[in-house]
């Protein structure tokens, strides 16, 4: 029995590392970018309290902007693999985790499994083949690819990890098996998965439910169901999820989440009809997404899934036959209730499909989703459930081995669809080029395959799905920025003028709209209005140092030295790593001959850049003019040493060498200078003059 059980969760392991391996070569995609890489609370340096102040993204979880989402032990498990890759964001070591996190889940679905097919004493132990085929069935489903592919579903996977952990506690509570430390373990452990991701609290409604059906395993009649020991354990179930779900909303201020149409088009939808009849459409998808999972997409927002807005959409006929089917075999479960007086395992199976759906249902709050396959982990459990006993009752009905075929065919499906999906998710590029097939009609689809293209400075294609994401969605603020900018690049200003002015008009707030509409507005020499633009982007977010550095280079050009630079001064102040901004403030300075100051806010700006070749540069020249010769040739070194190719600095180090008597070697980066660049006339210039002297 011992080697048997060995076996099966030895299978289970491989299954789980067979479907996943391939992602372990995987990079930072999509969501991941915001949750890791830009996530300050992931490094190491970030004080461990700062984690349970902000939400999942970083953000400060008070904002109304915030969206509310508390996982701090999601975020600390990220610190973890920081830590153990020597401080570095090491993709492979997060792939890894997550991985390794998936396997514990699977070997864990079997003995969760085994608690709804257990029966008496006198039953034989092959009962637990059911459980192991429906863990094998879990294992491969190609619906988990988003969970384990996709890094943030790490909080996906670990609460679903100890979901099953603190259901199966629950079941040794039942069973009277456990003591003090075992409750204590329970609330402990639904503490902790809460904090890895919110939707865990719905364990306690699968929890009551088991209860019912264990102790209807036991034989025991409805009239002495609502036992002593039963309502002691409900009424403390209830009162642990009160507490947890008041401490829950105090932490985000009793506030709820700030979403959009874009996100979540039928929860903004003003008809209720129409709100009714998609929220049924989208379930009836994910219904789909669980027998079928061949459409599989990144993000289902915005267009992908159009409204179903009357019941002459043809789509309403699969919400009616859904429903049909559901209400069918709802009444067949409460007559078997009733009249066999029993709770058939398929109760266990539905609750653990619906329960844990509800967060992402809208029912009870709008989602900033219309799908997403990683809500499905733990409900792809009680559908895997239904699936073997479904084709286990066929199997006995029939008297024949086609149901177990059947199995078999669609375990090598699933697993084969697992691993080509994972392949999706290895790049943004694959991940995003994916989607189209599955959501032509949805912008953000579009939105980042341009994305994508701008970065691999493939502009033509950016510019046509840019086009693609507007067309699809008129009010699409961000594909409106991004292709102006594109636009700004081409010259084509007054196009980038009216996608700019249409941006800030749909969002009055999007300060780099403001900004980048200041940009194309000084090349228009619409000085005036661009630093209106200016000041408004500021406005909306008053530490933005771009913008103070585009002010103050707005600001030179005026004439009004000045205020050019206190912006810069600003930009540095607010990004002290931004060299453009210390370096046209060292460079005015000089102009302006107040050389002390070049030198003073120069050994400050190195502080924080110490291999900006152009701040060296500029402390060089300054440094020259002041006639401090051996510094000065340090500096000019320096940023030589950083950027050998240019042409300028070598030519300037000669006119140093050239003032300093040092004629050989001001020939030599004269002649270095006319080879790097030799358009540049200077250095051919300054040569002349040094053979003429001769």
């Amino acid at each position: 029995m011992f080697k048997m059980r060995s076996q099966k969760y030895v299978s289970i392991s491989v299954a789980a590392f067979f479907c996943y391996c391939n992602t372990l070569w995987g990079s930072f995609v999509f969501d991941d970018s915001e949750a890791i890489l830009k996530n300050k609370d992931v490094l190491p340096s970030t004080p461990v309290a700062t984690i349970f102040q902000n939400d999942f993204w970083g953000g400060d979880i008070a904002l109304n902007s915030s969206h509310k989402s508390f996982r701090p032990l999601t975020i600390l498990s990220y610190r973890l693999n920081v830590l153990y890759s020597n401080n570095k964001l090491d993709a492979f070591q997060f792939h890894a985790t997550n991985v390794i996190l998936y396997g514990l889940l699977c070997l864990l679905s079997i003995p969760v499994f085994e608690l709804f097919f257990k029966k008496r004493k006198t039953d034989k132990d092959d009962i637990r083949n059911e459980a192991y085929w429906s863990t094998l069935l879990f294992t491969v489903h190609p619906v988990h690819t988003e969970a384990v592919a996709g890094l943030v579903g790490r909080a996906d996977i670990l609460s679903s990890v100890l979901f099953f952990a603190v259901l199966l506690l629950y079941s040794r509570i039942i069973q009277k098996k456990g003591s003090l430390l075992v409750l204590v373990m329970f609330v402990f452990l639904l503490v902790c998965a809460v904090l890895c991701k919110e939707t865990a609290i719905t364990v306690l409604g699968v929890c009551p439910v088991y209860d019912l059906f264990y102790m209807k395993k036991r034989r025991k009649p409805w009239s002495k169901m609502l036992s002593k020991g039963f309502l002691i354990r409900n009424i403390f179930l209830v009162m642990i999820g009160v507490v947890i779900m008041f401490f829950r909303f105090k932490i985000m201020n009793f506030e709820g989440p700030m979403f959009t149409h874009i996100d979540n088009p039928a929860g903004y939808c003003q008809s209720f009809l129409t709100k009714i009849l998609t929220y049924n459409y989208i379930y009836f998808l994910n219904i789909l997404l669980l027998i079928w999972p061949q459409w599989l997409c990144f993000d289902w927002s915005m267009g992908c899934i159009p409204l179903v807005e009357s019941m002459r959409d043809t789509r309403f006929i699969f919400v009616f036959i859904s429903w049909v089917v559901i209400l069918y075999f709802t009444q067949k479960l409460i007559k078997i209730a009733y009249y066999k007086d029993t709770l058939d395992i398929r109760v266990m199976a539905v609750a653990l499909m619906v329960l844990p759906f509800l967060p992402a249902s809208n029912l009870f709050l709008k989602v900033g989703f219309v799908i997403a396959e990683r809500a499905l982990l733990l409900p792809s459990a009680g559908f895997c459930l239904l699936i073997v006993l479904g084709l286990k009752k066929i199997e006995k009905m029939t008297n024949t081995k086609t149901a177990t075929g059947v199995l078999y065919s669609v375990l090598l499906i699933f697993a084969f669809r697992t691993v080509l999906r994972n392949l999706d998710w290895l790049s943004e590029e694959r991940l995003f080029s994916s989607g189209l097939d599955v959501c032509p009609l949805n912008a953000k689809v579009h939105y980042n395959v341009a994305k994508i293209a701008a970065d691999r400075h493939n502009r033509d294609l950016a510019i046509v799905e840019y086009r693609n994401a507007i067309k699809l969605n008129p009010e699409y603020e961000q594909a409106m920025n991004n292709l102006a900018n594109l636009l700004r690049e081409d010259e084509k200003f007054e196009e980038a003028e009216e996608l700019l002015r249409q941006a800030v008009k749909v969002r009055p707030n999007f300060a780099a709209a403001w900004m980048n509409l200041g940009i194309v507005l000084t090349n228009l020499n619409q000085i005036e209005e661009a630093e209106h633009c200016y000041k408004m982007a500021i406005m909306h977010r008053n530490k933005y140092p771009d913008c103070y550095y585009n002010l103050g280079n707005l600001y030179l050009d005026m004439n009004r030295h000045k205020e050019a630079l206190k912006s810069w001064e600003m930009a540095a102040l607010y990004k002290p790593t931004h060299v453009a901004a210390w370096s046209n403030t060292l460079v005015l300075l000089d102009s302006m001959e107040r050389y002390d100051e070049v030198l003073e806010m120069g050994r400050t700006a190195l502080m924080y850049n110490p291999k900006a070749p152009t701040l060296h540069f500029s402390i060089a020249n300054t440094l020259g003019k002041i006639k401090d010769f051996p510094k000065a040739e340090g500096h000019f070194l320096e940023a030589i040493n950083f950027s050998p190719t240019n042409a300028l600095y070598h030519s300037n180090l000669g006119v140093l060498y050239h003032r300093w008597g040092k004629i050989d070697k001001a020939r030599d980066m004269y002649r270095k200078a006319m080879h790097l660049d030799p358009t540049l006339r200077s250095p051919e210039l300054n040569l002349r003059k040094l053979s003429q002297a001769k």
